[in-house]
């Protein structure tokens, strides 16, 4: 998965910026619904160990739109609270420890449709970074870590300049290693709702 969408995007930031025709702005939020993550330890692997709640992600970017393509540099921010700890059928719950993730993305638009129509379905796929960190009493920790996502959504003219956009992007930072003991590993879905600005 990751070849293709290092292929995918290689392909649009070499080929879009040539033929890009307007540079736009976009901010985009709605709900993070993180996936539970899995704990492995000295060879042992407890899967949905830790779940979360739902969080708000906010996103913004600057990219440039070309005919038919978009890329574009994206910076997004999520919290989200630990709800629990699961071993088998014991559930613990987990109050005051928070997870909160800063994303720094190159994200490749694909716009279906023509450049004047009114409904354009889209997919989009990037790749970057993520700066993950826990708090938990007043105490923090953090990894930054490689990540990559996908997604859908569509885009609604709202004037000539104004489009809204309605999508959804899977998030996957890869695992993160605590203490060199722990590895922890999740993924977000995001349901996001936006407007875009072209100038």
């Amino acid at each position: 998965m990751k070849k293709v969408l290092l292929a995918l995007a290689s392909v649009c930031l070499f080929a879009t910026p040539a033929m890009a025709d307007s540079p736009y702005v976009s901010v985009s939020s709605g709900v993070g619904l993180p996936s539970n993550s899995s704990v492995s330890a000295y060879g042992v692997t407890v899967d949905d160990a830790i779940t979360y709640k739902a969080g708000v992600p906010v996103i913004g970017a600057i990219g440039l739109k070309g005919d038919g393509y978009r890329v574009e540099a994206a910076i997004g921010y999520q919290s989200s609270d630990v709800d629990k700890a699961n071993y088998g059928s014991v559930h613990v719950p987990i109050s005051g420890v928070s997870v909160s993730m800063t994303s720094y993305m190159a994200n490749c638009y694909y716009d279906l449709g023509g450049k004047n129509s009114g409904v354009t379905p889209y997919f989009t796929a990037g790749l970057g970074a993520a700066s993950l960190s826990s708090e938990y009493a007043g105490y923090s920790s953090g990894k930054t870590v490689f990540a990559w996502q996908a997604g859908a959504g569509v885009g609604l003219k709202a004037s000539d300049n104004v489009t809204l956009d309605l999508g959804y992007r899977y998030f996957k930072p890869s695992k993160v290693n605590i203490l060199n003991v722990v590895d922890l590993t999740s993924s977000i879905s995001n349901i996001l709702v936006g407007v875009r600005y072209n100038f």
